[in-house]
């Protein structure tokens, strides 16, 4: 039975290095032209799901510096997710976002604050819990209901959101980067508006995960930091059957979600 205090939501927080090895400890990314340690100390990212993708991109937004970051997941770890999420055996059966937060801040080199609730977004979102102050949104789920409910939540509260998935082959990926006012998840996607299945057992691979997860921290780089960034929208296949796309597409007015469609 799950009780409550379960469900109930954790801060921690890291323990960073001394302030005298601060300088050393920032010395390689800060040579990338762009990259803002004191702009990633400041911004809040909000992690929608906390296990395929969320677990690898939360992993490398602490250990770049970021400031805050928010984990809302409902899922246990179960054994097969231990090959391609950072979880360990003792990890099973417990709340991932609650098991990422903890195992995050012990690992933790900058001074971070991690949020985790073990609830869906729609469930937070439903029981009144404000998200408007993140800098970003990130939603790294496995369903298309999660991510129009983050779509239609970020539109009405003028937040990016970067989207992410990848195809159940492991052969596949997407990026898109949804704005105010901008192209959404809808514009982009439009074939997924009517799914409404929430998919279980479905195959997953670790490779897959951490070249999204890298294409994820790199735009969050593009949009707290302003390393440059010429798309909206990123496709990769790994195999190279099909050439690699980066495209910048534009608002729909008939998109189902944001354009005159929604109304």
């Amino acid at each position: 039975m799950i009780t409550l205090w379960e469900r109930r939501a954790r801060t921690f927080r890291s323990w960073p290095v001394h302030a005298n090895l601060m300088a050393d400890l920032n010395s390689s990314q800060a040579q990338v032209a762009g990259f803002d340690l004191v702009a990633y100390q400041a911004a809040h990212i909000v992690m929608v799901g906390a296990g395929g993708i969320g677990s690898h991109v939360a992993a490398a937004l602490l250990r770049k510096g970021i400031g805050r970051l928010t984990l809302l997941d409902d899922d246990r770890v179960e054994r097969k997710n231990l090959t391609r999420q950072l979880f360990s055996r003792h990890d099973v059966g417990k709340y991932k976002a609650v098991r990422l937060g903890r195992q995050l801040a012990r690992n933790g080199l900058f001074r971070s604050t991690i949020h985790a609730h073990p609830r869906r977004f729609q469930e937070l979102v439903e029981r009144g819990q404000h998200l408007t102050n993140a800098s970003v949104f990130i939603c790294g789920v496995d369903n298309n209901p999660t991510r129009r409910a983050v779509t239609a939540y970020a539109l009405a509260h003028d937040v990016v959101v970067i989207h992410a998935a990848v195809s159940r082959d492991g052969n596949q990926l997407y990026v898109m980067v949804q704005k105010p006012r901008e192209a959404c998840w809808g514009c982009a996607f439009p074939h997924y508006l009517n799914d409404t299945a929430y998919p279980c057992n479905l195959p997953g691979i670790i490779d897959v995960l951490q070249v999204v997860a890298g294409l994820i921290v790199f735009t969050v780089d593009t949009l707290i930091c302003g390393r440059p960034r010429a798309w909206n929208v990123r496709h990769v296949y790994l195999d190279g059957s099909v050439p690699e796309r980066a495209r910048k597409i534009e608002r729909r007015l008939d998109c189902g979600v944001c354009g005159d469609a929604a109304g």
